[in-house]
């Protein structure tokens, strides 16, 4: 029989931001996962709709409207950590309109903290792990006991059915259903993180084989696939086909299998493909060498991103990160030298930080140069061993989830070196000692003046910084 279900991205997931240093360079794209997660149901023949509240200026408005002219079946809400009070009280509106209807809750936090978030009454079902067929069981009619990788509860108790195996071959996805977005123009990205609106993103591999230990591996976990090289630039030509004037590769594990990142830019050369691309989400400095930075820039890579996180080696073996200082300078003098748009992300309080070490990470930051640099406040996520380690320790203060937000950190966890205090002051001194260098601003004033994008240039400093 066929259901109507409705996958909804929650009004703050942008919003989050709006407060951060980096609130001007916030991409404004469809959300990828969503678009994932309807391809399947299409394909089953069910009727499907995404309400994307991120870009509603009056959300609570156009859930009502969404619900009385849709009338689903079944909803999905998809949310991270900070999002999941937000994810919450959208949920209880589904079920104070229409208590039938069948509301799911997934994404990171649904998968790291299952046990709290099915108490929540207003979710039925919480998707743990890899999700992209769970909808599907649901509508088909399978009756809950039989679908893998869910929480629900029965008779008033919490019922933990057996894991979802992972998806062997991605290749087998579906094409995502960007369609459901309607009309894409909407959807506008600075010029500080793009060249060309409409963005679209890009998933080309899942799970991560390394140990960082701040980063949550639980939906994917760390068994790295992959999917072909056909089927990657596959489906770069449909998003173009569709109306994206560019794309945004939004994982950090494209160059993992160097070769195979490679043999996508050599396809996208063949194919004779113009369009622009960046790494937005990072790569790792030890993944990456002169011959795909040469590569990638001839296919249309204009900008790559690196996580560096600090500029001290101690610090860089406390979290696992398994690279270097020498592997970082390599690797943005590779980039720049293959006329790439460089961006450093960089992490302030990590484990065994002092003031000291922060100092180096921001001279670092300034030793690397890139054109851009973020820098976050570390923030220990559930499912993350940083976290598991302050939760044991007794410094996790609170488990308010809506206060874990990258860019606006508050004192929810005690740091065992460092007061918040401390803490805020090199947050903000970290962004005031990069981009306030006389270097940096001669630099972007001449780039603003040969591009024509000074007035540009300038909207965005204001807006960041005034």
């Amino acid at each position: 029989m066929k259901k109507k279900i409705l996958l909804i991205n929650p009004p703050s997931s942008l919003k989050a931001y709006s407060k951060s240093k980096i609130k001007a360079a916030i991409p404004e794209i469809p959300l990828l996962s969503l678009a994932v997660l309807a391809a399947p149901l299409l394909d089953a023949r069910h009727d499907v709709q995404i309400l994307n509240l991120a870009i509603s200026s009056q959300p609570d408005k156009d859930l009502e409207e969404k619900l009385k002219e849709f009338r689903p079946d079944i909803v999905g809400i998809t949310f991270t950590t900070p999002l999941f009070a937000e994810a919450s009280l959208i949920a209880a509106e589904i079920k104070k309109f229409d208590s039938k209807i069948v509301v799911a809750g997934g994404g990171a936090h649904a998968t790291t903290a299952p046990d709290d978030c099915i108490k929540d009454n207003n979710f039925d079902i919480m998707a743990i792990g890899e999700s992209d067929f769970m909808l599907v069981d649901l509508a088909n009619g399978m009756h809950l006991k039989d679908i893998k990788g869910i929480y629900w509860r029965e008779h008033g108790k919490i019922v933990k059915n057996a894991p979802r195996t992972l998806i062997a071959d991605l290749d087998d996805l579906p094409m995502p259903a960007w369609q459901l977005y309607g009309d894409l123009s909407i959807y506008k990205t600075p010029r500080i993180t793009s060249k060309m609106n409409p963005v679209g993103a890009l998933e080309t591999s899942r799970g991560c084989p390394f140990n960082c230990t701040y980063c949550n591996k639980k939906i994917f976990t760390q068994k790295f696939r992959y999917k072909s090289v056909k089927r990657t630039v596959d489906e770069m030509e449909y998003m173009l086909g569709l109306g994206f004037k560019e794309i945004h590769i939004w994982e950090d594990q494209f160059t993992t299998d160097l070769e195979h990142a490679k043999n996508v830019c050599r396809e996208i050369l063949r194919r004779g493909l113009k369009f622009p691309w960046n790494l937005f989400t990072g790569i790792r400095v030890n993944c990456v060498d002169k011959e795909f930075l040469e590569l990638a820039k001839k296919a249309g890579c204009y900008s790559v991103s690196y996580g560096v996180e600090s500029g001290d080696e101690s610090i860089l073996k406390n979290i696992n990160k398994g690279i270097t200082l020498a592997q970082c300078r390599k690797a943005f003098r590779m980039a720049k030298e293959a006329g790439m748009e460089t961006i450093g992300f960089f992490m302030l309080a990590l484990p065994g930080e002092t003031e000291e070490t922060m100092m180096k990470t921001i001279k670092f930051a300034v030793e690397l140069d890139p054109d851009y640099a973020k820098f976050t406040m570390t923030l220990p996520f559930p499912g993350t061993r940083l976290y598991e380690d302050l939760e044991k320790a007794g410094k996790i203060k609170t488990h308010d989830w809506s206060l874990y937000n990258f860019h606006c950190t508050t004192e929810v966890y005690d740091h065992p070196n460092l007061s918040w205090d401390v803490i805020q002051k090199y947050y903000d001194l970290s962004y005031r000692m990069f981009y306030f260098r006389p270097k940096y601003i001669a630099r972007r004033l001449v780039r603003g003046l040969k591009s024509g994008e000074i007035f540009t240039d300038a909207y965005y400093f204001i807006k960041t910084w005034l």
